[in-house]
């Protein structure tokens, strides 16, 4: 849990994807994002927008093997509609998947700081 002021980042990968995503819906393991380590690419998002903003951002990792998508319903849904892990919430909200796109992350950093 972020606190008060703070943007939440939150990476959620799992190897179980119920509308069939993930490697085994990969029409080829060239394209197969399995070898990437998605904790460690998170830990360096995590060190790139520390040093962007401080502690005005929080990043985790979830691994939704090992834990449960419960307190995720939304991430469930957007699973179901077929989008790939990893998937990433800013602020409790599914807002990309498929990879960690730094871009796009700050973004919409900036405009949550802004307000």
């Amino acid at each position: 849990m972020a606190n008060e002021g703070q943007v939440l980042v939150e990476v959620l990968h799992g190897s179980h994807n119920p509308a069939g995503g993930g490697c085994e819906g990969c029409a080829s393991a060239a394209n197969c994002s399995s070898n990437i380590d998605y904790s460690i690419q998170t830990e360096k998002l995590a060190e790139n927008l520390k040093g962007e903003y401080g502690d005005k951002v929080q990043v985790n990792y979830i691994d939704v093997d090992k834990t449960s998508l419960k307190d995720y319903p939304m991430v469930d849904q957007v699973l179901q509609m077929g989008y790939p892990y990893p998937i990433t919430l800013i602020n409790g909200e599914p807002k990309f998947a498929g990879g960690i796109l730094l871009p796009e992350i700050k973004s919409v950093i900036d405009k949550l700081l802004e307000q």
